[in-house]
């Protein structure tokens, strides 16, 4: 049985999930908590982030390592073309919503959310053991001081700048939806679960296992800018239509 090292919250995490769920490969998952995680973490893997996959002895670090890995290895075929061509297409998509929205989400959401200590503690409390919430009130200043330092939260030009490249993001997408049903064609690919998958937080889709606060009113504009367009339309469907399998049932780590 495979092994799958998660964040509850994680939206990487989320997208290694779902291509999971959806390709019907059965795994055990395992969540962790942010910050200790690394003594698990530390000793399966060569970095430190999660999600980490874990199979026959391997230790696979990063969704789209992953989801690359369920092609080649487990006969994952739904989310991967064969064609090398149309694979290599929709990994550089793939790669451009990492970073744009990925990595963007982290420092945007963060960079309002990390005021909120109650907030933040629930959020990363979520599907871990019971003493979890102890721990962060204890625990909250040393791992929030390292997620600031980690996604640049108070720089503000480089908010404003990821801020930037969710509209422009947004705009690209926006046209592609227009022209066919999903990023991928006719049916979903792997861009257009890691696109559901990412913006999750931001949508704050009711299907996720995890219930999303709402918008810090800091961030209102930023929201608005956004929501109801296709794109954000398109993460709500691919939740509605295509999230079948998003499991609530999961090994919470000691870590």
């Amino acid at each position: 049985m495979l092994k799958l090292y998660t964040f509850n919250i994680s939206h990487f995490s989320e997208k290694a999930r779902w291509a999971l769920d959806y390709e019907g490969i059965p795994y055990d998952e395992r969540v962790l908590l942010p910050g200790p995680h690394q003594l698990v973490t530390r000793r399966i893997a060569p970095r430190t982030h999660v999600p980490v996959l874990e199979h026959d002895g391997q230790y696979v670090q990063g969704s789209t390592a992953i989801i690359d890995y369920l092609a080649d290895r487990l006969g994952g075929t739904r989310l991967t073309a064969s064609d090398p061509a149309e694979r290599a297409k929709a990994l550089e998509l793939e790669n451009q919503l990492d970073q744009a929205l990925g990595r963007g989400v982290q420092q945007v959401l963060y960079s309002a959310l990390l005021k909120d200590r109650r907030t933040v503690i629930d959020l990363w409390s979520s599907g871990g053991p019971f003493w979890a919430g102890g721990f962060y009130a204890v625990a909250f200043p040393a791992i929030a001081s390292v997620v600031k330092r980690m996604y640049k939260t108070t720089d503000v030009e480089g908010v404003a700048r990821a801020k930037e490249r969710f509209v422009t993001t947004f705009d690209e997408l926006d046209a592609v939806l227009a022209k066919q049903p999903y990023l991928g064609g006719e049916a979903p690919n792997r861009a257009d679960i890691t696109l559901a998958a990412l913006l999750a937080p931001l949508c704050r889709v009711t299907e996720h296992r995890v219930k999303w606060p709402a918008m810090p009113a800091e961030l209102a504009d930023f929201e608005a800018s956004l929501s109801g367009r296709p794109t954000w339309n398109h993460v709500l469907r691919m939740y509605r239509d295509h999230r079948t399998s998003n499991r609530s049932r999961a090994t919470a780590a000691t870590a």
